[in-house]
């Protein structure tokens, strides 16, 4: 069992006035197994969220370490933590409206070519081609996601702010494929879409690890969500780790579902 990511003896505490302290995150340690779903739960102010924030580089008053594919990447700043191979899917629709589905794709990709504009003027042709081929990989990965025939590629001209909340959050999704990242953080990536999208939901991100291997950490609120493609789950609860291991015995388990029940 290879771990992609650890997190050692996170902890993170807040002045809340009054000379009293919140200790947020008491000690946090858990690992995430390369190529592997986990899932990562606990209440609403347990910590989730700000250990993505903690990992992806905007949170810098921890105490604690952040290993990332064998190195050390405590803070480091976003632009850095990224350059090391993590992308993120933020609780936002995470698409610019008023870009096309296809131009919000290739905005993802980290080959930057063509967006300067003396770069269009003095290497047009070099700047047409990576524009082709930057539409070639956004098509391959809608068909690899969504199938062969799928209607998002009938739908690539058309402004990302006229699609359903679903349909941008499975863009934003498919968008994250464009960087080729060895680990995507996604925050509650079912959190206010219609239960129709749930299904397909979970399975683009199956397809994303199937395609690429990539290994996805997510944070979810929707117990039943999750129980069907994660197959770790981390339970955070009073600023550690209550729980690790596989999701049915975590979910299963008298502890949480005494704190969980009726969710």
């Amino acid at each position: 069992m290879t771990m992609i990511l650890e997190l050692k003896n996170i902890k993170l505490s807040f002045a809340t006035g009054g000379n009293e302290t919140l200790n947020l995150l008491k000690g946090v340690s858990f690992g995430v197994e390369r190529g592997v779903i986990t899932a990562m739960i606990g209440g609403n102010g347990s910590g989730k969220t700000t250990l993505f924030n903690i990992i992806s580089g905007f949170e810098k008053g921890y105490s604690g370490q952040v290993w990332f594919d064998g190195k050390n990447i405590s803070g480091l700043p976003p632009y850095k933590v990224s350059m090391q191979g993590i992308g993120r899917l933020f609780q936002s629709k995470q698409l610019i409206g008023d870009l096309s589905l296809m131009d919000n794709m290739k905005l993802a990709s980290r080959n930057r070519t063509g967006e300067f504009p003396f770069e269009q003027l003095l290497f047009p042709k070099r700047v047409a081609a990576m524009e082709k081929e930057k539409e070639e990989r956004a098509v391959e990965i809608l068909k690899n996601l969504f199938g062969e025939d799928n209607k998002y590629l009938a739908m690539t001209d058309r402004k990302s702010g006229s699609l359903s909340y679903g349909e941008q959050r499975m863009i934003a999704l498919a968008r994250l494929m464009m960087s080729d990242d060895k680990l995507l953080l996604l925050d509650e990536p079912s959190a206010g879409v219609n239960p129709h999208y749930f299904d397909a939901i979970a399975n683009v991100i199956r397809r994303m690890v199937e395609i690429s291997g990539v290994t996805i950490l997510l944070i979810e609120h929707n117990l039943n969500f999750i129980r069907n493609f994660a197959a770790q789950t981390v339970y955070l609860d009073d600023g550690i780790i209550q729980m690790q291991g596989a999701t049915e015995e975590v979910l299963n388990h008298s502890k949480l579902v005494n704190r969980y029940i009726g969710l």
